[in-house]
């Protein structure tokens, strides 16, 4: 799709009017789906609610049509919905969007009429300004929970009434936080957030030498029971290959059979299909099976062993003496 200029430009101008209408959008509307009918059934009943006067049921069945199918009309009544319900901030930033969006498309009357039911709201706008301190490395501050970027600090950010927590943290310091009520009708309200307190550095405990690991009683013996697994499971895999091999030849004695010279039968189709599965099914478990028999072998093999030792001791018959020679290696 080709844009015009004028309309490049346009969308230029508006970039940092939407900037904070972005932010609030970005937390009020969650991960978008695809579900065309259930998005109209929905907006359909929300729109019912609506001519009712029930505005507060009628924006959840908005805002999940919107999620299930993302729309210029759906966002415009749900901006409607957020008005009437008192969500300011949120009803401006959704009418900006349905401006935007209506604006590069073509579609000036929606357009118009979206800008100028958010230019009616702007000064009822309610107001949150975060104000942070000065040289604190790596300080991170939250709102109800949501990180706060640092282009937003110290700005008077457009918020629906309600109740904020206004967290803040940082490396080597104390935690803080603070709750702030937003009121109605245009109110500001400013949390400035003071100096963190540092946290003093906790005393270096001297450290104790380890104790040397306990000596292993039965070396190589984690090994061994591994390699025996591996040479099993190699087993199995040679017998599969084996069944199915068998398999294989027997389908394709089948399939010769409904094959006379150059002409086959119509079911001798499907028995070479299945011979070629099975061969192909064989030839992979006797690899698979092999390699692990293999790998099992040198395993075992490799397993370290307890170091070796020697004991003589004296045997002693009715009619017979001797020694006995016994040992480990």
């Amino acid at each position: 799709m080709r844009v015009s200029e004028s309309a490049m430009k346009r969308w230029i101008c508006r970039v940092p009017m939407l900037v904070p209408a972005a932010i609030v959008l970005a937390t009020a509307m969650p991960a978008l789906a695809n579900d065309p009918a259930t998005a109209t059934m929905l907006f359909n009943e929300g729109r019912r609610l609506v001519s009712q006067g029930r505005y507060t049921d009628a924006c959840p069945k908005f805002e999940e049509s919107e999620r299930l199918d993302p729309g210029i009309g759906t966002q415009f009544h749900l901006a409607d919905c957020y008005e009437h319900t008192a969500r300011t901030a949120s009803a401006w930033a959704l009418f900006l969007d349905v401006a935007s969006t209506a604006g590069g498309t073509g579609q000036e009357a929606r357009e118009a009429l979206a800008r100028k039911r958010a230019a009616a709201l702007e000064p009822h706008l309610s107001r949150l300004t975060i104000a942070t301190p000065k040289g604190i490395d790596g300080l991170q501050v939250r709102r109800n929970g949501e990180s706060v970027p640092p282009m937003l600090w110290s700005s008077a950010v457009p918020v629906d009434p309600g109740t904020y927590t206004v967290e803040a943290s940082a490396p080597g310091r104390k935690p803080w936080s603070t709750v702030a009520v937003v009121g109605k009708g245009g109110s500001a309200i400013t949390v400035t957030i003071p100096d963190l307190e540092q946290v003093a550095a906790a005393p270096i405990a001297a450290a104790s030498p380890a104790p040397p690991p306990p000596a292993d009683e039965h070396p190589g013996q984690t090994e061994r029971v591994v390699a025996l697994s591996l040479a099993g499971a190699g087993v199995v895999g040679i017998g599969i290959g084996t069944y199915f091999g068998v398999r294989s030849i027997g389908k394709h004695s089948d399939y010769e059979k409904l094959c006379a010279g150059n002409v086959c039968q119509p079911a001798a189709v499907p028995l070479h299909d299945q011979a070629v599965s099975a061969g192909n099914a064989s030839t992979v478990a006797f690899v698979l099976g092999g390699l692990l028999a293999a790998g099992g072998g040198v395993l075992w093999f490799l397993a370290p062993r307890g170091p070796a030792s020697v004991a003589v001791a004296p045997a002693v018959g009715s009619s017979s003496a001797g020694a006995t020679l016994a040992g480990t290696w």
